[in-house]
């Protein structure tokens, strides 16, 4: 997740205008024959203990994926084939606005340390660790925005049909009590998982 201000994104739209202007009608740059970057997906996270899984859950909980991950261990790709049948578990949701979206799937990562070797997360196993990110399956794009309270909170979702990364980005304008909130499909499946932080900082 990604604390941004106004002025970060102003930036942002300055030099993104920048860009576009001084790409028209250039060739594109010789980069000397260096190969594409990979685009597979990677859960990084700090050194993983022994006995420990990588997992996904929907957002009441319930785990529907899981991979062992060695011990010391920083980061994982999975393989998003392992959980590509998951979308038929998509449903509409129905929004405070009063809006119903198309079918949408929602899933977090997490992990917990199998110290019974039950092979699945008991009392006391998780490890703190997460991400405001998520996978998301969408039945078709999804453009929604909506607002909710404690705290003040306007919602923008932009999530592209089919799988996607959902990028998280939430912040408050100076002199605004209403943060912003933001969820935005993205190319990029790069998460990392980080100590539990409230949905309104880092």
């Amino acid at each position: 997740m990604k604390r941004l201000s106004m002025k970060a994104l102003l930036g942002g739209a300055v030099l993104t205008s920048a860009l576009v202007s001084c790409g028209q009608g250039s060739p594109a740059p010789d980069l000397g024959g260096l190969p594409p970057l990979a685009t597979g997906i990677t859960v990084r996270f700090d050194a993983a203990p022994a006995d420990t899984y990588l997992t996904l859950s929907t957002e009441g909980g319930e785990v529907v994926y899981q991979k062992a991950v060695g011990e010391g261990a920083r980061s994982f790709t999975p393989d998003l084939n392992d959980w590509r049948n998951l979308s038929s578990r998509a449903a509409p949701i129905k929004l405070s606005s009063g809006v119903t979206t198309e079918a949408l799937l929602f899933l977090k990562w997490g992990m917990f340390q199998d110290k019974n070797k039950s092979g699945k997360p008991d009392e006391g196993e998780w490890l703190d660790r997460m991400t405001h990110d998520r996978v998301t399956y969408a039945e078709k794009a999804v453009k929604v925005e909506f607002d909710t309270e404690a705290p003040p909170m306007h919602h923008n979702w932009t999530l592209n049909q089919g799988w996607s990364r959902a990028e998280h980005y939430v912040y408050r304008p100076l002199g605004s009590g209403t943060f912003q909130r933001l969820w935005r499909s993205t190319a990029l499946w790069d998460f990392w998982l980080h100590p539990a932080t409230p949905l309104t900082s880092m």
